[in-house]
């Protein structure tokens, strides 16, 4: 069984978390933007993983346009809250593929002005709400910093799903 680890990275934990997973399964990692599609033929299957901003998997879509992947890792900034995992999962239509959300961290310096400010005004109407969920709290605290929460025994649940393929 021939697998491929494919990424989508915007401040370099999603990547991380790709290339130790290709080491432990001993198989390919290719960023998304360098995939040549005409080698996928190759691999029987695909693992995708992206960065999570509003819930959504930046790169999924894309992916899909090019081949279905058998398991997603969505790397966020927040910890795995039941209601952050299960809001990506409904948010990225992936009722039928397996999920992992694994915490990466923030790095406030790697992004651009607009994100910057978007991140800002969230964070602005966040602190103005009374009753804020977990995760509210999470971003009220820590957006505008950075910070490293990369724990490569995050990817044990799913490296054991693929080696399972073997």
């Amino acid at each position: 069984m021939r697998a491929i680890v494919i990424y989508n990275s915007n401040t370099g934990f999603t990547e991380q978390y790709a290339r130790e997973l290709s080491e432990r399964l001993s198989c390919p990692c290719v960023p998304l933007k360098k995939l040549d599609k005409a080698e996928l033929h190759a691999y029987d299957r695909i693992i995708f993983g992206g960065w999570v901003m509003g819930s959504m998997i930046a790169g999924l879509d894309k992916m899909r346009s090019i081949a279905a992947p058998d398991a997603v890792f969505a790397v966020g900034c927040t910890p795995p809250f039941d209601e952050v995992v299960a809001n990506v999962q409904e948010q990225n239509n992936l009722t039928d593929t397996p999920l992992f959300y694994l915490e990466g961290g923030f790095r406030f310096d790697k992004l651009g002005l607009p994100q910057k400010m978007i991140l800002k005004a969230v964070k602005k109407s966040t602190i103005k709400k009374s009753n804020r969920t977990r995760q509210e709290n999470f971003m009220v605290e820590v957006l505008g910093t950075s910070f490293d929460h990369f724990d490569k025994t995050q990817l044990e649940p799913l490296a054991k799903y693929a080696e399972t393929w073997k």
